[in-house]
């Protein structure tokens, strides 16, 4: 009979970090009587120097407590920036090693490109990964990289049908850790089709299960599934002390006190279980102290999250007119009396990685002018009563200049709206504002020919999930912006009879698409692998082609031959919901 004691431990946890190294600056609305004039200031917060700062601290004061101390990372640390455009997830595993992550969960944007890009990321990472839901037992082990065989890769064990996990001592008491990543992966990202999602439920109560009888009863969860699927399993399950999430880039926290918003008290607890998140970006440390009782269930879960700020407050956004003296105090003295605020120091070991290895590159490309806005681009998903994205059809006419500058016959180009991330304002354009903000998504193109009733078919079908039109949908994003392409959606139409008029421009005359003849088409991988709505292009006449340039790349490439850009002339997707007359994308 295992003899059990009570176990307190510390966790520092941040998620969906997104390669943000570097501060964003953020704008902080306090109350009226803290400043004469205005109520609106901005910081600089977060970053992983200051992350590392805050999180040294923590554990320094963990110790002192006599608490046992554990730093995690909650999945998603790809994309985002500039950073991952130029450096991949080296970079990530690089910083994530400095700033002294001890355990990660897989976010889905860490499969945006495969499965490959992980493995290189876990070959540099000095930490596990944690999901137990991954299937890799039918890996093709012929890959340049497989995972499977990988010692900090802790994902399913087909032969004892449990996830693997993770022991951690806390004064002679073992804790163990699992993580789990969302099931329909395949749906949202680009896991290889050899490696498989398993339901979420069944392999948690398997894990539980399997750490049970090796005599552990006390457990911690790693998850990247969103904070609503993280509160719905915590009422499912059984015997999870706490789950530390990410995904949907939840704040807990009353931070009204800086002009946001109230999102749950911190550490709230379901059915015995206390569920935390920190946010995203970097900009905030999630602190959560856990006690457990000698039977494993927990005597008290308390904590908060902190903003990292630094020591600056500015008037503006771009930081560069400062508050006079007595406004700044009175800024300064109003948030150090605030518990969801932390000021730090930035670590100079951090610092000196980054300024020696990373941004001397990042800060050319910054500076590197690319073309001009002659007006605002301005970007909405779905068309609203001012009308579609205008920058959206810009990136997708590059996607045809692209591919037929290498020699692609292309007929038009689709792209989800949810795949541009910003509007434009008017001014010069370089290298960061493309690939670090308006294309962050670092997913390559890709070329595949299917018949005119399979286009038609996923223009619904992507226009039906970003509306949720008689289908559970998965977000706005999926909403389809064309070059080279026209129709017309009607909401009210019955399914499969939803897109009207539909037709392509040749030689610069538009003709009517037909069902049965074969097209050309071009969009980025993650459109024409069927995600969101888009699953009628998976019915290709022949194998996709993968063109080796990502979407930021032929949208620079575009903009730099075309020196200013400005709204299209023409719209081509004219959307009509119910009972409303007709709104021109």
């Amino acid at each position: 009979m295992t003899h059990h004691r009570s176990a307190k431990i510390t966790f520092a946890h941040i998620n969906d970090t997104h390669s943000h190294f570097e501060p964003s600056s953020i704008s902080l609305s306090l109350p009226e009587d803290v400043l004469d004039t205005e109520t609106s200031v901005y910081a600089s917060c977060g970053g992983f120097s200051r992350v590392s700062s805050a999180v040294k601290d923590v554990k320094r004061q963990a110790h002192l407590k006599g608490r046992e101390f554990m730093f995690v990372h909650a999945g998603d640390c790809f994309q985002g920036t500039l950073f991952f455009s130029l450096y991949k997830g080296l970079a990530n595993a690089r910083l994530l090693n400095a700033i002294g992550i001890e355990a990660m969960a897989l976010g889905n944007h860490e499969l945006d490109m495969g499965n490959d890009i992980v493995a290189d990321f876990m070959d540099q990472a000095n930490f596990p990964m944690l999901v137990a839901n991954w299937d890799l037992s039918e890996e093709d082990q012929s890959k340049s990289n497989p995972l499977r065989g990988k010692e900090n890769v802790y994902v399913f064990n087909s032969e004892l049908e449990h996830g693997r996990f993770i022991v951690k001592e806390v004064d002679g008491e073992p804790v163990a850790l699992f993580g789990l990543a969302i099931e329909n992966m395949a749906g949202i990202a680009n896991p290889d089709p050899d490696t498989h999602f398993l339901k979420v439920v069944d392999v948690a109560n398997s894990t539980i299960a399997a750490i049970h009888q090796q005599g552990i009863n006390k457990i911690v969860l790693l998850s990247h599934l969103g904070y609503e699927r993280d509160l719905e399993l915590a009422s499912q399950i059984e015997g999870i002390g706490a789950i530390i999430g990410g995904h949907t880039h939840t704040m807990q926290g009353d931070f009204s006190n800086l002009g946001y918003g109230v999102t749950d008290s911190y550490a709230t607890m379901v059915n015995g279980t206390c569920v935390v998140q920190a946010g995203c970006n970097a900009l905030a440390l999630g602190q959560l102290e856990l006690d457990f009782n000698a039977d494993g269930t927990v005597e008290r879960a308390t904590g908060v999250n902190q903003l990292l700020l630094g020591r600056q407050f500015t008037v503006d956004a771009s930081r560069s007119e400062h508050l006079d003296d007595n406004s700044h105090d009175a800024v300064k003295q109003y948030l150090k009396a605030q518990d969801n605020v932390r000021f730090c120091a930035k670590d100079p070991i951090i610092e000196n990685i980054l300024n020696t290895e990373y941004r001397p590159k990042v800060r050319e490309l910054q500076t590197q002018h690319i073309a001009e806005a002659s007006e605002p681009l301005r970007h909405v998903r779905i068309p609203d009563h001012r009308g579609g994205s205008q920058i959206a059809p810009l990136v997708v006419d590059s996607f045809v200049w692209q591919g037929r500058e290498l020699g692609h016959d292309i007929d038009f180009a689709i792209h989800n709206a949810g795949g541009v991330r910003s509007s434009l304002n008017p001014g010069p354009l370089t290298s960061a504002d493309i690939a670090g903000k308006l294309l962050p998504f670092a997913i390559g193109l890709m070329v595949y020919q299917v018949k005119g009733k399979r286009v038609r078919e996923a223009l619904e079908g992507a226009i039906n999930n970003a509306i949720d039109n008689g289908v559970e949908g998965t977000g706005s994003g999926s909403f389809p912006y064309t070059s080279h392409l026209r129709f017309t959606y009607r909401c009210c139409s019955e399914p499969g009879n939803r897109i009207e008029n539909l037709q392509t421009c040749k030689s610069g005359v538009w003709v009517d698409v037909e069902d049965d003849l074969i097209y050309t088409s071009i969009s980025s991988g993650y459109t024409a692998t069927g995600k969101e709505g888009y699953g009628a292009l998976l019915d290709c006449v022949v194998e996709p082609k993968a063109l080796n340039v990502t979407m930021a790349e032929a949208f620079e490439r575009y903009a730099r031959m075309m020196e200013s850009l400005e709204a299209p002339s023409e719209a081509l997707v004219s959307y009509i919901p119910c009972g409303c007359e007709q709104v021109v994308a």
